[in-house]
């Protein structure tokens, strides 16, 4: 059974990230809730995807089967409600962090990371980068979002910490003593905004020091904001 903590992501940072990193278009249609079911079709590049999430005493069950694309097109045609988003896979310290940027039904960025056992789970301690854990808040799962939308969403605070962390995570600099092999499957991605980043060292430094300096304002003009007359 894959366990799952999902935390806020700073939209700032999920546009660095997108930048550096490129990502997958998805779609996800979501059928009319069920108390011990709920089923959704996947339509990302050219596949489509249903599945279907079971709930019993003994936690969570997840089953997907691949479908042709037109009926994937055709089933997202007659679904309750959709959640259209972006993932960019970001290689960590602890395997692999899934940054989402959702387009529809409203703009939001999210970030989650997967486990296979709880003990796992429970032990992960998540990067500076990260913003607020919401994984226990039912109105940030992709099914809320589709079918009841989110009223709102609240404000990620930035610091240099923050920003110091997502950037060694991007140039593959991680705390030797939480180092773990990176072992799992990556799918490939395309990229969203320019080419993606060239592998010299150099030329990735150069672009990261260019947004870093965007951030910088941005969280300068968010202290400014916060300062009282």
């Amino acid at each position: 059974m894959t366990v799952r903590r999902r935390f806020l992501l700073a939209p700032s940072f999920a546009r660095l990230i997108q930048r550096e990193r490129g990502g997958l278009h998805r779609v996800e249609g979501f059928f009319t809730e069920q108390r011990d079911r709920s089923s959704w079709v996947r339509l990302e590049e050219n596949k489509g995807l249903l599945i279907l999430k079971t709930v019993s005493p003994d936690g969570e069950a997840e089953d997907q089967t691949d479908i042709p694309v037109g009926h994937a097109h055709a089933l997202l045609d007659v679904c309750a409600g959709e959640v259209d988003y972006t993932r960019t896979t970001v290689p960590t310290s602890e395997g692999q962090a899934l940054v989402d940027e959702i387009l529809r039904p409203r703009v939001l960025h999210l970030v989650t990371v997967e486990f296979a056992p709880d003990e796992e789970a429970g032990a992960f301690r998540p990067p500076e980068w990260f913003g607020p854990e919401v994984t226990a808040d039912p109105r940030y799962t992709n099914q809320s979002i589709a079918l009841r939308g989110l009223a709102e969403v609240p404000e990620i605070p930035l610091s240099d910490a923050a920003l110091n962390s997502l950037i060694d995570t991007l140039e593959g600099r991680f705390p030797v003593q939480a180092r773990m092999a990176i072992s799992r499957p990556r799918a490939k991605q395309v990229p969203i905004t320019r080419a993606k980043a060239q592998t010299n060292g150099e030329t990735v430094k150069v672009n990261l020091d260019e947004i870093e300096q965007a951030v910088m304002r941005e969280m300068e003009k968010t202290l400014q904001k916060d300062r009282p007359e």
